[in-house]
């Protein structure tokens, strides 16, 4: 079972801050406030009463390996998600294996970066697309989503990781939203290898 969910930041711009605090429970109003600008803070609180719609429920946290949190649902069992936000969109995942999920504001890449970052066939991707920047943030996107999954996090080998044997057994979704510029990618176990898809505009997915 998979289910994913990316909204647009900006639809939550014109709620005012303290209602959607008071929506949380104290523990991730305490998150909410570690960030320093009200941005961040709006987008904390959103992504988890994003998540909290799609469960049915607010859940809390328990910590897995790696430090990657999962969810106890009342009927018992494991529960796996993955939260994202960024200035353009907020994103969650939801599935009963380890899920990963990253959503990126579309920028000017850095071709410093992309070299650093991508593989050569990568980086040929990027020159040769028609719009090389929301190319790089896709597969950045791709890159984060399955390293999420894993619970490493940023490593030295990004170029490399979509190659790797990370990816076996482990399917990803991408798509962009040009309107609203930005990126996403959710990564998850299936043993479908065909399933690696791009989906422009797919915002809201179950499966």
């Amino acid at each position: 079972m998979l289910q994913y969910k990316i909204i647009d930041s900006d639809a939550e711009l014109n709620v005012p801050l303290e209602p959607l605090l008071a929506k949380l429970p104290s523990w991730r109003r305490e998150q909410a406030l570690k960030f320093k600008h009200e941005q961040g803070q709006r987008e904390c609180a959103t992504a988890y009463l994003l998540l909290s719609e799609m469960l049915g429920f607010q859940p809390e946290f328990l910590v897995g390996e790696h430090g990657k949190p999962y969810i106890a649902p009342p009927q018992g069992g494991k529960m796996f998600f993955n939260i994202s936000h960024c200035k353009a969109a907020i994103a969650c995942a939801v599935s009963d294996n380890e899920v990963g999920i990253d959503a990126e504001r579309i920028g000017r890449y850095s071709e410093r970066l992309a070299r650093y970052c991508m593989s050569d066939d990568e980086l040929a991707r990027i020159l040769s697309a028609d719009n090389p920047d929301a190319e790089f943030t896709v597969l950045w996107t791709k890159k984060e989503a399955l390293l999420k999954l894993t619970g490493e996090g940023i490593t030295d080998d990004m170029k490399s990781c979509l190659t790797s044997n990370r990816m076996n057994g482990v399917a990803i979704r991408s798509g962009f939203n040009a309107e609203k510029g930005y990126a996403y990618s959710v990564a998850y176990h299936n043993d479908n290898e065909n399933d690696n898809d791009n989906e422009n505009e797919n915002d809201d997915f179950n499966a």
